[in-house]
Formats: C-alpha cells, structure tokens, sequence
C-alpha cells in the first residue's frame, strides 16, 4: 500500500480549519475571531495530576481590568531555580490536555512554572480580541511572578508555543532583562499563519486586522533564544521557525525535531532529552 504524500496529510490535517475559514470570509468576518477563539470553563479540571497537590496552587492576577487565571507550579524544596512563564495556543484552557501536559513538561524539566489563560479563555474574565491584549496578558503574567519569593526578572524564562509564541515573543521584546526566550512551534507572521492554515493559496491578508509579526519583535530581543519545531508540523511549518530563528539577533538555537507535528514535540522527544535540551539551554543563558 502506498504512503499518503506530506501534501495529502497535510491537507486532510487542515480539513476542520478550511470549513470555518470559510464561513469567517463568507460573513466579511475577520480571521482574527478563529485565531482568537477561546475555550472558556467553569471550573478547571486538570488532565493529569504529576505535580503534587502541595505544588500546584491555583492563583489569579489582574489585566486591563479583567481577573486571569493560573496555575503556580512550584518544585519543592526551598533552592533557586528558574521560572518559566508558558503562554499555550489558541483554542484551549490551560487545563486541556496538551498546555497541562506542556506545563507538567517544563515542571518536570526542573522549572517553577506560572501557566495561565489570556482574557476570554478558561475561567479569566474580558476578552481576547488581538495581539496587543495576548502581550499585555503576558506582562501582568510576569508582574505576577515577580511578586513570589526568590522570583526575579533575570531568573524568567519566557516560554510560548502556537499562538502563545506572539504574547511570549511580545514580552521577551519589552523586558530585555529576561532569562532567555524558548519558543516551541511559533509563528513567523500572521499572514503566514495563515496561509499555513490554507493550502490553496487563498489570499488571506484582507481577513487580519493586525499583521501579527513575529519576527519583528523577535528582531528586538536581547535575551539567548531557543526555537524548537516539528519537522511534520502540518498546520506551522517548520519553515516559520527557521524564520524566527533568524531573526533573533543574538546568542540563539534551532532545534527541529524529526517526526514531530504541531503539538507533540516532548513526546516525540522523549521528555528526558527534551528536559535535557531546555537545561541544557537555560543553564548557559546568562
């Protein structure tokens, strides 16, 4: 039997994305409205318990008048240790299965990790209609963080994967004091983004009130970088990492990750060399 060709699966990957899209343009909707949906609960309820109930507190915080939600995630004991902001994808809480599996991923590499949902999403109030509202999210995330004990600006990582790459690269770009800056299957622009998500080569330009260019802000960072990416990533192309990768002007790595899709990458990995790999990293940012 003959294998799909990486054409064939990516179109039958982005089959559900095409339906939607197309509504959007038939209402002269914006695009915006799919890249900013949100998973709103009542009440978290967390995909798998690896990190211990005396580690794992839920907290909330404040942006732009609207009460957010998080999850502080500590490592026990009392030594220093970094502390990662993660700002997880479009579409989901942070309590849905692949931003908790992420977040139990970076706590289980040895990190404290401050997880939380942008306004509109999981149980945080307002609502997320932008860029500028995803990076000002990203700020109060960290104005959060630097209030706990032992926590200071050259001790955060910023860390985002999918959509979460523009708030995490937004706040790498406006506090150039940052540990270092780990991006896991970012975007380059939103045009490109876009296009990913249409493999027919639509124009989709029109459909986006703000350009959503990563590799700008990316352009005006001063920390060490970290870009990881699937190598089968069918809806961000490992193409838009390579882009991010260089625009970072700094001490930066690429690291792509053979038969990894858009949300797998640890798993691929293996989470013992994927710890190994982010250590490795932040032990040498400086």
């Amino acid at each position: 039997m003959m294998r799909p060709s990486s054409q064939v699966r990516r179109n039958a990957a982005l089959v559900a994305l095409l339906a939607p899209i197309a509504l959007v343009a038939t209402a002269s909707c914006k695009l915006d409205s799919l890249v900013f949906s949100s998973d709103t609960v009542s009440e978290y309820r967390l995909t798998s318990t690896v990190i211990a109930d005396s580690l794992r507190k839920q907290v909330t915080f404040s942006s732009g008048g609207d009460r957010l939600y998080g999850y502080w995630l500590r490592q026990p004991g009392n030594a220093p240790r970094l502390t990662l902001i993660y700002s997880h994808g479009k579409g989901t809480n942070l309590s849905s299965e692949t931003p908790w599996e992420h977040a139990e991923a970076l706590w289980s590499a040895g990190f404290d990790v401050l997880t939380y949902d942008y306004r509109g999403f999981g149980m945080s109030g307002g609502t997320s209609d932008d860029e500028t509202t995803l990076a000002a999210d990203a700020q109060a995330a960290l104005a959060f963080a630097l209030t706990q004990p032992g926590v200071t600006l050259s001790r955060v990582v910023s860390f985002g994967h999918s959509i979460g790459s523009a708030p995490a690269i937004a706040l790498a770009a406006g506090n150039p004091g940052l540990r270092a800056l780990i991006v896991e299957s970012g975007f380059s622009n939103g045009q490109a983004m876009a296009e990913s998500a249409v493999p027919l080569g639509i124009p989709v330009t029109w459909l986006m009130r703000q350009p959503m260019v990563n590799t700008e802000k990316m352009a005006r960072t001063q920390m060490p970088v970290l870009v990881i990416h699937g190598e089968r990533d069918l809806l961000i192309p490992y193409e838009q990492g390579v882009a991010l990768y260089n625009a970072a002007p700094g001490s930066k790595q690429l690291r792509l990750v053979p038969g990894a899709g858009h949300t797998d990458v640890p798993a691929t990995m293996g989470t013992t060399a994927y710890a190994a790999l982010l250590r490795n990293f932040v032990s040498f940012a400086r």
